[in-house]
């Protein structure tokens, strides 16, 4: 199960990712424009990221699981986050930045279930998370990718 888990890692990461990205130009054109289905809109793509990054959280901790590093060892996770030591850095920071996206996506959740509801959330608070949280992901997803699909994933194209 945690190999399929791990598999998939990669696969599970573009929806929050994508969700939050127009979630960001739904608030940034709320900024100007004032309708009420631009706001809902932006209310369902936070609930989206939100709720589609849980099984990616789930994936990567299987992937960090099943990760070696340069020496052939195994990755040691300690709790969420792989080990410090010098070789897992890049995996490291995306595990940071994973995690504290997902902490921003649970709060605009929660704004965003107040806005399905009536509430008026301040507007350029809204935006401002909503733009820190695409660049969160967008950033932690590169750093992600990077490590999986390195030059050294692809031999032969060197």
């Amino acid at each position: 199960m945690e190999l399929f888990l791990a598999q998939n890692h990669s696969a599970m990461t573009h929806l929050p990712i994508a969700a939050s990205i127009m979630a960001a130009f739904a608030a940034l054109i709320g900024l100007y424009v004032n309708r009420r289905e631009l706001f809902r809109i932006w209310a369902i793509l936070s609930l989206t990221a939100f709720i589609t990054v849980l099984p990616t959280i789930i994936t990567g901790i299987a992937a960090a699981k099943g990760r070696f590093n340069e020496e052939g060892q195994p990755y040691i996770q300690k709790g969420l986050f792989v080990d410090r030591a010098p070789g897992n850095s890049r995996i490291f920071q995306h595990q940071a930045l994973g995690i504290g996206g997902t902490i921003l996506s649970g709060i605009l959740a929660v704004i965003a279930v107040a806005r399905l509801r009536g509430r008026e959330p301040n507007r350029f608070l809204v935006a401002l998370l909503t733009v820190l949280l695409a660049i969160l992901w967008g950033i932690g997803g590169h750093l992600g990718g990077a490590e999986l699909w390195s030059p050294d994933t692809f031999p032969a194209f060197q």
